[in-house]
């Protein structure tokens, strides 16, 4: 019996361009090279947009096989692949940064006029189960982070109809005032997310890491 092969895979590959990707050492017997290198040379020969390297051949099947294995995951064992990659790489953001603009901050932030909280907090559920620690970027005239907050809950309000986010002790001055460097004055428009250790050190926005 004739073995199946992906006719619309190997059409793809041999019109589409890639991406440029990191490099990574992949060790491979005499056998395996040597049928690669011939197949290489015979794709470059067939397509009529590019010529091929063994690289190109190696990265695709990697492609094809990512894309195969987190769909045999997903489907027959309910693994979403993707979510726990997005979920790996949140958790080591652990600071969300909001914005305020005129009294907000004194009064809801620094509890001026009511208990010291932050709202809205516009945050997805992904997002809110890794965060331990919430800081506000204030407009101007400030125009900079100055304090952040331990996050002790989040909390829908029916009232307000949006997430609460409530502190664990009060708000913690900064070391430095970080105010936006070369950044826009817009770029603190809806939330950022990093490291407290980030805020912690800078002084600017640009000396910020975010996801």
């Amino acid at each position: 019996m004739q073995k199946e092969f992906d006719a619309a895979y190997f059409d793809g590959l041999l019109k589409n361009n890639k991406a440029s990707k990191k490099q990574v050492a992949v060790y491979l017997d005499d056998l395996k090279l040597e049928r690669i290198d011939m197949i290489t040379r015979l794709f470059s020969s067939i397509s009529d947009s590019k010529s091929f390297a063994r690289n190109t051949l190696i990265e695709d099947a990697v492609d094809k096989y990512i894309e195969e294995a987190s769909a045999f995951l997903r489907d027959e064992h309910g693994i979403d692949v993707g979510a726990l990659i997005a979920a790996s790489r949140y958790e080591k953001y652990d600071t969300v940064i909001l914005s305020a603009n005129g009294r907000g901050f004194e009064d809801t932030f620094l509890g001026e006029s009511e208990p010291m909280c932050w709202y809205p907090c516009r945050i997805s559920n992904e997002r809110e189960n890794n965060l331990r620690h919430i800081a506000i970027y204030r407009g101007q005239p400030i125009s900079a982070i100055t304090h952040y907050a331990v996050i002790k809950e989040f909390k829908h309000d029916p009232e307000r109809g949006y997430k609460v986010c409530f502190f664990e002790g009060g708000p913690i001055e900064l070391p430095n005032k970080i105010t936006l460097g070369d950044k826009d004055s817009c770029f603190f428009i809806g939330a950022k997310y990093t490291k407290l250790e980030y805020l912690l050190n800078a002084t600017t926005a640009d000396d910020i890491q975010f996801c």
